[in-house]
């Protein structure tokens, strides 16, 4: 029935005698915080206070009457006026809920109370009565009824078996299907389990268990969890193992233990199954003790490095072998991170290898380790991961390395030898057949001028020009037979520092105003075994190129020596004997020239000149005829810095005769203590060699590859080690060079001793001014002989 249809809608003024006509009833209820109402006797709304207008947005003319049925749910509406009426009627309270439409439009669930209103003389007055909004209590209501529902599904499906039981006495008052399917008998209401207070338990020998054990009576009495495992005979009368486990359920008001719930677990297969692996882990035991001190024999006694290392790169564990090959024992290994033991120049390289191990693992891989002493180890690596950390094993390859740079060296110099060979025997074959063709070409001319009439001026000078280009084709092929070792010499003792002194003025001349002409000739020079005139050519020739090399000016260097070379060193270059040598130094302070082009500049017709400034066969001529002559050349460049060419010519027989004999020179010096080298050279090969003399010799060896390096290993915190001296190439990459590596290094350990090494011969090195007056210098290419003597003199100067 809509509003409009009841009765008393839109009715006059209330009677009087109404409490809703009472002004103080009024002024009272218009300050209440809840909505209050009252009613005639018909039922109709005869006053509803500020609080209605306020929650539902009506007006008094549209709520008083039946009109406050509009503001409620029209799902709710038809019951809320049956309950109304039915009171009415009777003349009684009620008490009803519906949800009421709030002024913003939205419906919450509100109470509504009332009972009747009697006159002084029993006549009935009508209802008064209170809305209260109960919406939030509703919802929460609404939200446990869902949880229990939720909990009661959970207590119903959960396969673990749920008993609850209530204090003090302990009767089980509820379970779920679970637990008498474990138990194998119903334990609620059952006289048998409610007489015990809980359910009956067993050991495996069919004693009861006392009281106090159970977990339940563990509870009750200290109100504190307890779990525990018992053989239980169940009601079929098998024995099973159950797993207890209890917490107290506790009094909200007073705190006390009002009960408790425990869950019981069929733990029968876990104990079967743990019984079966108690055994099975007795049988693995003795074998995995077996096999860990098998494998503890090998971590200890493997030769190879093994290596655990975090993800993070920090060190987990190392083996012995770390300390026989890199010195560091292993409480200065671990916990470290694995890239302070690298050589800087690796760093980079090695990061990367451990990202791809950290991948797909590490087949191979190889790089520099620093020894506890400075030295430098090469190490080849393989390395898997497992789990968080990378298993690595390292093998030091340091000796294969070394092995592989002096074969790689001497298989280029075999190359190269092999090369100037085929080029010499070509070159020589076609210089041979070319002078046959030069002799009849010659030949024919000569008879043909002789021939001529006097008066044929002209035909003279064309027979006299094609003579001369003859003669010119002549020289040539001479040169080429020079290279190819096919010109005729006549060898006899040579007087070098005659024959250079003899030739400084014709050198003088071909150098030029802006070139200046040094000398540095030694006093107890042997004599050379070597054809003098082509000796002066040779001379010639390389201050020719010098000269070419200088266009702005420079200087030239002449310097001559006594020279040995022995068995070691005639090893590493192919075509050389063992023997005494006197050697002759050409150095210029020119352009230079890089490896590439200093590989090929003994070559025939191989030239940087521009065309028509050069043949290129002027150091090719040189290359030949000291190698005919029994003797050894060797080239030294710098770009930039300049060149020197080395000329050893062996020494002349009769002279030998008259002073010392014999090639080989006396047992080279050794270590005469623990004594310690920096070796500094950027040449990889060089460096290798030299390391591996002074480490036959007994010197303790660092190793570095330039000048920054090398400062690094004399800065090291907390180094103890001492260093006695510091053999160091004179040039160095990096900006740095040996010179000023030498003045830091001696900044840092005072008294250090220094040797230079130069390509260069070592009074062109001083006069350029690249190294300090006085100082100590060994000229490349050196001996074993030569390294072992010079070291020893500079440390025992």
């Amino acid at each position: 029935m809509s509003p409009q249809d009841v009765p008393g809608r839109g009715a006059a003024a209330p009677a009087e005698g109404t409490a809703g006509n009472d002004p103080r009833f009024r002024r009272i209820a218009d300050q209440a915080p809840i909505v209050l109402w009252t009613t005639d006797p018909t039922g109709a709304c005869t006053y509803l206070n500020r609080a209605w207008y306020a929650y539902t947005g009506q007006s008094e003319a549209e709520a008083l009457g039946f009109g406050w049925l509009d503001a409620v749910h029209p799902d709710d509406r038809d019951e809320a006026e049956r309950v109304f009426r039915a009171a009415n009627a009777a003349r009684g309270p009620f008490r009803t809920e519906y949800r009421l439409r709030r002024a913003d439009g939205v419906y919450r669930w509100a109470i509504d109370l009332a009972r009747p209103r009697f006159g002084a003389d029993g006549e009935f007055l009508g209802l008064v009565g209170s809305v209260i909004d109960i919406h939030v209590r509703r919802q929460a209501e609404e939200r446990l009824r869902h949880s229990e529902a939720r909990l009661m599904a959970v207590f119903e499906t959960v396969p673990v078996g749920i008993l609850i039981s209530e204090a003090p006495s302990g009767r089980i008052v509820a379970g779920n299907p679970q637990i008498e399917r474990i138990l194998g008998h119903p334990v609620i209401n059952s006289p048998d389990v409610a007489s015990y207070g809980e359910w009956v338990a067993f050991h495996a020998d069919g004693r009861r268990v006392e009281g106090h054990e159970y977990p339940l009576a563990r509870i009750l009495a200290s109100g504190e969890p307890a779990e525990g495992e018992y053989h239980y005979q169940r009601g079929d009368g098998a024995r099973i193992w159950i797993r207890a486990i209890g917490t107290p359920i506790r009094d909200a008001e007073t705190g006390g233990v009002a009960g408790s719930v425990v869950a019981v677990l069929d733990v029968e297969r876990e104990k079967l199954a743990e019984q079966e692996l108690r055994r099975f882990t007795g049988k693995l035991e003795v074998e995995v003790g077996e096999r860990t001190r098998e494998r503890d024999r090998i971590w200890r006694n493997s030769r190879d490095l093994l290596l655990v290392v975090a993800l993070n790169g920090v060190i987990r564990a190392v083996n012995p072998a770390w300390k026989a090959t890199l010195g560091y024992a292993e409480e200065e290994l671990v916990g470290q991170g694995f890239e302070r033991f690298i050589v800087q120049e690796d760093l980079e390289p090695s990061r990367s290898a451990m990202e791809r191990a950290l991948r797909e693992g590490l087949p191979h891989f190889e790089n520099r380790y620093v020894h506890r002493d400075g030295s430098i180890r090469w190490l080849s690596w393989t390395a898997a991961r497992e789990g968080d950390s990378l298993y690595c094993i390292a093998r030091d390859v340091t000796a294969d390395k070394a092995r592989e740079a002096e074969l790689e060296a001497a298989q280029e110099q075999l190359r190269q030898s092999q090369k100037m060979e085929a080029v010499g025997q070509l070159t020589g074959g076609i210089a041979h057949d070319f002078n046959n063709l030069l002799q009849v070409v010659l030949g024919n001319l000569e008879i043909l001028r002789r021939n001529l009439p006097e008066d044929a001026a002209k035909l003279r000078r064309s027979a006299e020009n094609a003579m001369n280009g003859a003669r010119r084709a002549a020289a040539l092929t001479a040169r080429l037979l020079a290279f190819s070792r096919r010109q005729p010499l006549a060898p006899r003792p040579v007087d070098v520092n005659g024959l250079v002194a003899g030739m400084s003025e014709l050198l003088g001349r071909t150098l030029g105003e802006t070139i200046r002409l040094e000398t540095l000739l030694s006093e107890d020079l042997w004599r050379a075994e070597a054809d003098p005139n082509q000796l002066e050519n040779a001379m010639l020739n390389l201050a020719v190129n010098a000269r070419d090399a200088m266009p702005g000016g420079g200087r030239l260097t002449i310097e001559t020596a006594n020279a040995r070379l022995d068995r070691a060193y005639a090893a590493r270059n192919d075509g050389v004997k063992p023997g005494q040598y006197v050697s002759i130094a050409v150095s210029d302070t020119g352009s230079g020239m890089d490896k590439s082009i200093a590989d090929r500049v003994f070559e025939p017709f191989f030239t940087t000149k521009e065309v028509g400034k050069g043949t290129g066969l002027g150091l090719s001529q040189v290359y030949g005829f000291v190698t005919q002559s029994g003797g050894h050349v060797t080239l030294y460049s710098e770009p930039g810095l300049g060149t020197s060419v080395r000329l050893y010519l062996p020494r002349s027989v009769d002279d030998a005769a008259e002073g010392e004999q014999g090639g080989e020179a006396p047992a080279a010096p050794t270590a005469s203590r623990a004594e310690t080298v920096l070796v500094v050279e950027d040449s990889a090969e060089v460096r290798a060699y030299s390391a591996e003399v002074l480490r036959e010799l007994g010197y303790r060896v660092l190793e570095a590859a330039d000048g920054p390096a090398a400062l690094a290993l004399l800065e090291r915190p907390g180094r103890t080690l001492r260093v006695d001296l510091l053999f160091t190439d004179v040039i160095l990459p990096g900006g740095m060079t040996g010179p000023h590596l030498a003045e830091r290094a001696r900044a840092l350990r005072p008294g250090l001793k220094v040797l230079f090494t130069t390509g260069y011969a070592q009074g062109a090195a001083q006069r350029a001014g690249w190294l300090p007056a006085g100082s100590e210098v060994i000229t490349k290419p050196f001996t074993y002989a030569d390294l072992a003597a010079r070291t020893r003199a500079v440390l025992d100067g």
